[in-house]
This record gives C-alpha cells, sequence and structure tokens, in this order.
C-alpha cells in the first residue's frame, strides 16, 4: 500500500482537528468517520483508507467520544431526574384531587336534583 503524501497527511490531520473539535465545514455531517475525515480534508476514502497513523487517531477520537456520550450526560441526567419529575408530579396529582373534587360536585348536585324530583312528583 503506497503510504500518502506530507501534504495529504497534512490536510488529513486539520481535518481530524476540525471534526474532533466539532468546528468541520458544512459538506459533512460532524461525525468521526473515515468518509467525513476524508471529505473535510478534500481527499478521497481510499487515500484517506492509506493513513493508518491518522485512521487510529480518528479511531480513538470516535470511541472517547461515544463513552463521553454514554458516561457523562447519562450521569448528569439520573442526578437532575428526580428534580425535574418531582415538580411534574405534584402537578400532576393536584391536577387529580381538582377533577375528583369537581366529579364528586356533579354526583351530590345530581343527587339533589333527582331528590328534589322524586319529591316534587310524589
Amino acid at each position: 500500500m503506497k503510504p500518502v503524501s506530507a501534504s495529504t497527511e497534512r490536510a488529513l490531520c486539520a481535518a481530524l482537528t476540525r471534526l474532533v473539535s466539532g468546528n468541520a465545514a458544512a459538506r459533512t455531517d460532524g461525525r468521526l468517520t473515515v468518509a467525513n475525515l476524508a471529505r473535510e480534508a478534500g481527499v478521497g476514502r481510499a487515500t484517506a483508507n492509506r493513513a493508518p497513523a491518522i485512521l487510529a487517531e480518528l479511531r480513538k477520537a470516535a470511541e472517547a467520544a461515544r463513552l463521553s456520550r454514554l458516561v457523562e450526560p447519562r450521569a448528569a441526567q439520573i442526578d437532575a431526574e428526580p428534580n425535574q419529575r418531582e415538580p411534574a408530579n405534584v402537578i400532576a396529582q393536584h391536577v387529580q384531587v381538582r377533577a375528583l373534587l369537581q366529579r364528586a360536585r356533579e354526583n351530590r348536585r345530581s343527587r339533589l336534583a333527582r331528590i328534589r324530583l322524586v319529591g316534587d312528583g310524589g
């Protein structure tokens, strides 16, 4: 396999830096893939595949990004979740109580109306 030229390697390194930092050009979706690396560098995918050192760095960065998405935000989300749910649960319980009280009032009114009808008709 023919190694890539020094200028191509520099272009791939610069593209990898942009992808990892989140400053990728509009022509990529920003994911850490070989195809996006090649597009960002302006080379073909086959050319990018001939740079094993850069591909190893890309894979390390992709794995680190995947692990950070799984670990950090999830832990923060779990810690924040009870605090977010509690006010919503209290509001839902209040709505349920109000609905039950309204139904009880309507039942009382209908019973009173039936009593009046029975008393008037009898």
